[in-house]
């Protein structure tokens, strides 16, 4: 029974592993990072037409603001498309493999071994 239990989470654990490995191997089409910034970059040179009756002298603010929401999120986007890597935007997966390396060991009745310190931390400031 034990060693059908253990081969079920094993089993789980290799399809969570395979799953990964298919996100981190499928790359994301150039055509849709294309398509999204000169989309974003049409909206963001037509959009002041559309504001100025509303906005008058206040349109290139708000025009300066959509525009850094829309390339800020696709920055953003360029960087969370691999989120396996060692980056600023990117999983801590040495952190979560310690977790559940001290989870083992708890459960195993061994001493545990010491959490990672925090490195390369990094704060909005």
């Amino acid at each position: 029974m034990d060693f059908r239990i253990l081969d079920e989470r094993l089993s789980g654990m290799a399809a969570l592993q395979a799953g990964c490995e298919r996100i981190f191997s499928t790359p994301l089409p150039v055509t849709y990072a294309l398509m999204l910034q000169r989309s974003a970059f049409w909206f963001c040179l037509l959009l002041p037409f559309g504001l100025v009756s509303v906005a008058g002298w206040a349109t290139p603010l708000f025009t300066a603001l959509v525009a850094f929401s829309f390339f800020g999120l696709h920055a953003l986007s360029e960087q969370l498309e691999n989120p396996f890597g060692i980056g600023i935007n990117h999983l801590a997966l040495d952190g979560l493999c310690r977790v559940n390396e001290i989870s083992v060991f708890e459960a195993l009745g061994e001493p545990p071994p010491p959490a990672l310190p925090p490195d390369n931390l990094h704060y909005l400031r």
